[in-house]
């Protein structure tokens, strides 16, 4: 059952993607989705991300969670700026994205609100 629907944009002066997922977020889909954006973010030579949960129900574990993180790490260059977006019922989730990004060198936030995230890749991209 595919009821995930993403919405993406970019905040362009900055060359930063941002995709906002609505809907279930199921592990396999996310997994999926996962490698497309690495792909993408490196084929377009990105300098940020932005991915905004605040409509997102996350159906899978926390540790399956920290799987992607894993594949972010492999595969998107350092130099990403990243963002997280959460809802009080994902907030969770967005802060080990975060942490566990730091923990690989990246420069990444949790924030409740786009326009904090959009603040954040702002002031370190601009």
């Amino acid at each position: 059952m595919d009821d995930l629907v993403l919405e993406r944009s970019e905040l362009g002066e900055l060359n930063v993607f941002c995709v906002k997922l609505i809907g279930t977020n199921r592990y396999k889909e996310s997994r999926a989705n996962a490698e497309k954006l690495c792909d993408r973010l490196v084929r377009e030579n990105r300098a940020g991300l932005i991915m905004d949960y605040t409509q997102c129900t996350l159906d899978h574990t926390t540790e399956q969670f920290a799987e992607i993180v894993t594949l972010f790490s492999a595969r998107v260059p350092k130099s990403c700026v990243i963002a997280y977006v959460f809802a009080p019922e994902n907030m969770m989730h967005a802060l080990l994205m975060t942490k566990r990004l730091h923990q690989a060198g990246f420069t990444a936030g949790a924030f409740p609100v786009f326009e904090k995230a959009e603040e954040f890749l702002e002031e370190r991209l601009s």
